[in-house]
């Protein structure tokens, strides 16, 4: 009868470098201790079934990981009890070693496809396409508050695979619904250019936007302010707070771009120089072009007492950090002044202040009532043009390719004679009038 194991005979055991050793554990049936040419050592157990012999490889007897002589046979023992109940232990263990494998490639498809999810959610296909799409749009900040606000906000959870053309109608309707028509249209379009590029990648087959038309039908706007009103804005302007009083003023005074003006940067100004000068680099500029605009005496005295936020590169700003926004609450306030004014002279007048109203403007028209102004007062529109920076109109085409003069003494002339002109108005007696504006 073999001798049962002990743990030093385990331990003192020697290879034979021409053959594999099997020491038998007289303690345990079936249980051996192997030994290789190399001296490495495992646990066995050795059994039959189905009338054929067959060997359990338990773990190995030395260095990492090893089984004491004490597991070993815990291991064995709970093989032949397999055994007695029927049970094949190598079959046993290839079973549970396969669902252990299938177990670890559920989990792992699971997490695959939880990621694939994360990436598909609406929100951050959104945040991919404006991040490689829109950034570089000159109309980026105004595009990425419209996804932000009426895109992903109602979608937020759901896959870009489920959007379908009823949750687009009911974006759109929602928005149309609530007064905001040109809104809905804006993201309509966006949407549209959106859901087109999720196609071009490969993540939907078609666009839910197809055959949906806009809701509102849009006409190319021609609001003019008047010169009454624009008494009233000059007027108004006086009692605004900073910085919105310089941001109106300097809008009034230059005609250029709402975004343009609010992201003024310190470096792109010259109020010192003999003639006065903004330079809007290529960047900010919506052609891509560097604009130079003259500052006329009245921008540049707004200019120079302007509260300057130390360190901050931006002209207006309250953060130091990021330029003005707030736009519709800061025009809201204005509205206000105006009409406040207009009742005001209405009352000094004898006449009954709730009768008067004002017209609805809106911020661009600023913008094209300095062209407009400019010129009713007899200035070419070639140099309307290059006051705009329009590179449409006169200097479309090959003229604007050839045509290199700066126009700069002729767009310091014209903004020169605006600003006159809207000096004058407020020295006017005030209009009788029951409604400002058309």
């Amino acid at each position: 009868m073999p001798r049962p194991l002990t743990a030093v005979a385990v331990a003192n055991a020697k290879p034979d470098a021409s053959r594999r050793i099997e020491i038998t554990d007289g303690a345990t049936p079936g249980l051996r201790l192997v030994i290789q040419p190399s001296g490495s050592k495992s646990w066995v157990f050795r059994y039959e079934h189905g009338g054929r012999a067959v060997k359990l490889t338990l773990g190995p007897a030395a260095g990492a990981g090893a089984l004491t002589l004490a597991e070993a046979r815990e291991e064995a023992g709970k093989a032949r009890k397999c055994l007695v109940a029927g049970r094949d232990p190598v079959a046993e263990r290839k079973a549970a070693r396969a669902a252990e494998a299938a177990r670890i490639e559920a989990e792992r498809k699971a997490a695959e496809a939880a990621a694939r999810r994360d990436e598909d959610l609406i929100e951050n296909v959104v945040d991919r396409y404006v991040a490689r799409h829109v950034e570089r749009l000159k109309s980026a900040h105004e595009v990425k508050r419209l996804f932000e606000k009426e895109v992903k906000a109602p979608w937020r959870g759901r896959l870009v695979a489920e959007i379908g053309r009823k949750d687009v109608l009911k974006l759109i309707d929602d928005i149309a619904e609530r007064g905001a028509g040109t809104t809905a249209n804006r993201t309509l379009a966006n949407l549209r250019a959106f859901f087109n590029w999720c196609v071009d990648r490969g993540l939907l087959e078609a666009s839910p936007c197809e055959r949906i038309r806009p809701p509102k039908a849009e006409m190319s706007r021609e609001r003019v302010l008047t010169d009454a009103e624009l008494r009233l804005l000059v007027l108004a302007l006086r009692r605004l707070e900073w910085p919105w009083r310089e941001f109106f003023t300097l809008a009034l005074l230059t005609g250029q771009r709402r975004e343009e003006i609010a992201g003024m940067r310190w470096d792109e100004l010259d109020v010192e120089a003999r003639d006065p000068v903004w330079v809007l680099p290529s960047k900010r500029t919506k052609n891509g072009r560097e604009h130079a605009i003259p500052l006329v005496n009245e921008a540049v005295e707004a200019l120079r007492q302007m509260r300057r936020i130390e360190g901050s590169e931006y002209v207006l700003t309250t953060t130091g950090t990021s330029s003005v926004s707030g736009f519709s609450r800061a025009k809201a306030s204005l509205d206000a002044m105006m009409l406040r004014i207009a009742r005001d002279e209405a009352q000094a007048r004898g006449d009954d202040p709730d009768r008067v109203s004002l017209a609805p403007w809106r911020l661009h028209d600023l913008r094209r009532t300095a062209a407009s102004g400019m010129a009713r007062g007899g200035v070419p529109v070639a140099v309307v043009e290059k006051v705009l920076n329009h590179v449409s109109g006169t200097f479309a085409g090959i003229v604007g390719v050839y045509q290199r003069h700066d126009f700069a003494s002729e767009k310091r002339h014209a903004l020169t004679a605006w600003a006159a002109h809207i000096g004058g108005l407020v020295a006017a007696a005030p209009a009788r009038v029951d409604r400002v504006g058309v």
